[in-house]
């Protein structure tokens, strides 16, 4: 594979579960505590020649955010901020006392391996299509050997299946202090979709129970805002057969959250995720992430 031909793959990662991971992989190697990423460990999940090899090296390094930041601008930066808000929210829950961490459309998420120590002995189920699963499951075995016992694996299609009855048979209690992660899923989802996992988040057993989750702007999705970054999102996306398809309307954000029958504890938008999470040590700041998307911690009512 010659050198360009590598840069175009790293750029061009066959799903957006693995564009995900080579961005988190890129901002662990942030040279700047204050920006870095904390997820250490998607480089080892993407495996073999990837995008870490280029971002190594200063001057490779220094080509390959300016290719990513010219082809999907805000896409880095958001995250590395989605990444840093969402482990806050799962650190501060299992501080609380946590029984269950689910994650929905896990992908290549981490959090179940480099958090198991803070996680305080929580059961983690991880929730995706079948076919992104298998794939994980695999690079889970050839990282660890085996598939760690505290995590189950469940293969869910959630614009399909049923997912209560799915969880409940694979031992989810549904009385359990449950912590659901869902992120980077909701914007390719049909709102009935939406509305159906939000819908059995609030009515979970348990008060406890909360989701943390990233969503955007419904101008993003039909094109009607000139948010920062969300004309090549729509166009990356739409051309890997993978289109966007859900967001809140702007001004409405209570009201659609309480419409699925949750409330937000904890908002934060994009500009304040810039001044929270990508703030250098100088007190400058890192590249805006997107502009058209949020994120949230919301309960039941």
């Amino acid at each position: 594979m010659s050198p360009g031909e590598f840069r175009h793959n790293a750029l061009t990662p066959r799903s957006t579960a693995e564009g995900a991971c080579a961005a988190r992989a890129l901002g662990a190697l942030e040279r700047d505590v204050a920006i870095r990423c904390p997820d250490e460990m998607a480089a080892r999940l993407l495996g073999g020649l990837n995008i870490t090899t280029l971002a190594k090296h200063r001057m490779t390094r220094r080509l390959l955010l300016r290719a990513a930041r010219h082809r999907r601008p805000g896409a880095y930066t958001y995250e590395i901020a989605r990444t840093k808000f969402i482990d806050e929210i799962v650190l501060a829950e299992a501080a609380a006392g946590l029984d269950e961490l689910i994650l929905l459309g896990a992908g290549l998420d981490s959090r179940a391996y480099r958090l198991v120590d803070q996680l305080g002995g929580a059961r983690v189920i991880e929730v995706d299509h079948p076919a992104t699963q298998a794939s994980k499951r695999a690079r889970v075995r050839r990282l660890f050997g085996t598939e760690p016992e505290h995590v189950s694996y469940v293969a869910v299609d959630l614009t399909r299946d049923d997912l209560a009855g799915t969880l409940s048979a694979a031992g989810h209690d549904h009385c359990a202090r449950a912590l659901f992660v869902w992120a980077g899923v909701s914007f390719y989802l049909p709102e009935r979709a939406v509305a159906r996992l939000l819908a059995f988040v609030a009515a979970h057993g348990n008060p406890r129970t909360s989701i943390a989750f990233d969503a955007l702007w419904r101008g993003a999705v039909t094109g009607t805002h000139d948010y920062y970054g969300a004309a090549e999102l729509r166009h990356a996306v739409a051309k890997r057969g993978e289109p966007l398809r859900w967001g809140i309307p702007e001004g409405r954000l209570h009201e659609t959250l309480a419409r699925f029958g949750v409330r937000p504890a904890q908002t934060i938008d994009s500009m304040q995720a810039r001044t929270a999470y990508l703030t250098r040590s100088d007190g400058t700041m890192h590249d805006p992430p997107y502009g058209c998307a949020i994120l949230i911690h919301a309960r039941g009512r």
